[in-house]
């Protein structure tokens, strides 16, 4: 409890009493001030009408901040343009902080803390950017292009004002009836499609390509970077300029991250939190058993995302050091594969990818990629549960008091022992198909959905091709930024045939009897992966008659898997085959089942059940 007084003439004046919980949010105050006077003597309706125009007031602030960030983004700004914008942005600052300042006056009992960290931090970087200017062009200058750094500082405190926008919109979508009526695998899907829309849009303005590019590849592009995947039509080096580059990088983080968990992480933010219906969606996208934990779980895969990837900047800095001249061209190719390799989305700033002369023979920034290639894809889930495992083994082995080990849930030993078998099977397999053992090794990595190749996969014969595609198909873990139909489905469907043969009533893991609606539900889930690449497989080479039957079903695994490996036929694709490969990717990110649930309602439970009857299946029933 802390408690302060202002004098005036030497009387005391005021007193506010604050908690330190609730220090910055509710404020308890005694006698009331001459501004909290002017304030209370409005009534109700005259408060309601000023926080609605200060609310108009500040939305436009955020969207004329938006279009203006677009504009600098997307076309040519010559430094006249630049100095229109920065006055411009500096009056929005103005507005945008007296708003939120009126708003925090009239609704101090519901303030949240972003607000207050909104009207400090608007000015702050006003004044960075005005006063400092060529100093900060200075400081930042070793990670991006010099002519970039203006545009960036100004774009920095455009998103300062967008923000507290976008969290008004986010709030106001969660507040109407027909988003809470909305299933959330609907929700995940139609929040995929806006993002590629938008991630579509970008790509097609003058400053994200030389020369221009067509809306399909704008689109497949786009897909291919929200859904974390690698293939694309372009030459990444060449065709995108930084620009373009940046926006890739941009939707890789944000679709590796999942955009549900970035608008959830917002909400808890800006103080909204999390109700029990928003809980269960992200318990189901996380793999998060806990209700309770969903909200720091939220919080740990952000702040985890940006410190692994953080270290593995720093790393890949200093082992790429010997082939990069300028510390731009470092700090960005650095930043950039990190950011891909974490996320498995498998883009790199070199056409040819890591066949490039500067990193095929560099084995320490192999390595760097292939640990955040596996960290990526681990899943968020298990990588906290074996955190709080190692914590509390650690915690016993040095204060020497008993303590018991947490139990490991079955999801994690299984999808743990999977992808350990899985990645010792890729490099024994890969290794005695004719591969150098350490190329297997990296390729058993990198086809788990990270799409990075040394070798030429074109030249690689018929094991090694079918090697590459079991492992595209099984992807990742649940909960984490891989594709593919998941290494618990796989388990579980292998599980369930043993039980069958074996002539067992229930499939029993580690003393525990798994659902039958999961048993199911992975079924399913295999059929249905092996209905759309066949299908979409056949689609492609009928209008690609030119292409292979291995290099077709290579693709098309790869583009459901979110791996981005490619046998070079990529750019060579048709307009309608390079839609099939767009929808087979989107499919594969948001999972098939999710994908396809969106069509269909749940069936009625009926209160009755039919008589059984049996249906032949051959001999096998005997």
């Amino acid at each position: 409890m802390a408690e302060w007084f202002f004098f005036c003439n030497g009387k005391q004046h005021r007193k506010i009493t604050c908690t330190s919980r609730d220090f910055g949010l509710d404020w308890v105050r005694e006698p009331r001030s001459i501004g909290a006077d002017m304030i209370g003597s409005l009534t109700e309706s005259q408060k309601q009408k000023w926080i609605i125009r200060l609310l108009w007031l500040a939305s436009l602030c955020g969207l004329a901040s938006l279009v203006t960030l677009l504009w600098e983004v997307g076309w040519p700004v010559s430094s006249q343009q630049l100095v229109v914008a920065r006055y411009c942005t500096w009056a929005l600052v103005v507005a945008a902080a007296l708003a939120e300042g009126g708003l925090l006056a009239l609704q101090y009992q519901r303030a949240h803390l972003w607000r207050l960290l909104v009207l400090i931090s608007l000015p702050l970087l006003a004044f960075l950017q005005l006063v400092l200017g060529e100093n900060l062009a200075n400081l930042i200058d070793v990670v991006v292009p010099r002519k970039s750094v203006p545009y960036i500082a100004l774009g920095i405190v455009q998103l300062t004002l967008v923000f507290p926008s976008a969290v008004r919109l986010l709030r106001l979508m969660r507040d109407q009836r027909w988003f809470h009526s909305l299933p959330p695998a609907l929700i995940g899907v139609v929040s995929f499609a806006l993002l590629i829309g938008v991630g579509t849009c970008l790509l097609k303005t003058p400053n994200a390509s030389i020369g221009g590019i067509s809306w399909i590849d704008a689109c497949f592009t786009s897909t291919s970077a929200v859904c974390v995947t690698g293939l694309c039509p372009l030459n990444v080096e060449t065709q995108l300029t930084f620009t373009g580059q940046a926006v890739v990088l941009f939707l890789i983080q944000v679709g590796g991250l999942g955009v549900m968990t970035l608008a959830y992480f917002l909400a808890l933010m800006a103080g909204q939190g999390i109700g029990l219906r928003d809980r269960v969606a992200l318990r189901d996208l996380l793999s998060e058993d806990n209700l309770g934990r969903v909200g720091n779980f939220v919080w740990h895969i952000i702040i985890a995302t940006l410190v692994i990837e953080l270290i593995g900047v720093l790393l890949l800095q200093q082992f790429w050091q010997s082939s990069h001249g300028s510390p731009s061209q470092l700090w960005w190719d650095s930043i950039f594969h990190s950011i891909s390799a974490f996320c498995n989305a498998g883009f790199s700033t070199y056409g040819a990818n890591l066949m490039d002369e500067t990193v095929v023979e560099n084995r320490p920034v192999q390595a760097v990629l292939m640990l955040l290639i596996v960290l990526g894809g681990f899943g968020f889930a298990l990588f906290s549960e074996l955190t709080r495992y190692v914590q509390v083994w650690v915690r016993r082995m040095n204060s020497g008091v008993h303590e018991p080990l947490p139990r490991l849930t079955v999801h994690c030993r299984l999808a743990g022992l999977t992808t350990l078998c899985l990645l010792l099977g890729g490099w024994l397999a890969f290794g005695l198909t004719g591969n150098g053992w350490w190329e297997a090794a990296f390729n058993s990595v990198s086809c788990r959905t990270a799409g990075f190749n040394i070798t030429n996969f074109g030249a690689h014969g018929t094991g090694a091709l079918m090697v590459a595609i079991a492992l595209m198909f099984v992807g990742g873990n649940p909960g984490g930024t891989a594709g593919g139909i998941k290494t618990t489905t796989l388990s579980i469907c292998v599980m369930e045939m043993l039980r069958v043969l074996r002539g067992q009533k229930d499939l029993n893991l580690w003393d525990r009897r798994v659902a039958r609606d999961a048993v199911e539900r992975s079924a399913v889930i295999l059929m249905l992966a092996l209905l759309w690449c066949t299908v979409a497989s056949a689609l492609v080479g009928l209008w690609n008659p030119a292409a292979s039957a291995a290099d077709v079903i290579f693709e098309c695994v790869s583009a459901f898997g979110t791996v981005g490996l490619t046998r070079g036929i990529t750019s060579s694709l048709s307009d309608p085959s390079k839609v099939v490969i767009i929808l087979t990717m989107f499919c594969g990110r948001i999972g098939i089942l999710a994908f396809f649930l969106t069509f269909f309602r749940r069936a009625k439970q009926s209160s009755y059940r039919l008589p059984v009857t049996r249906v032949p299946l051959g001999w096998e029933t005997i």
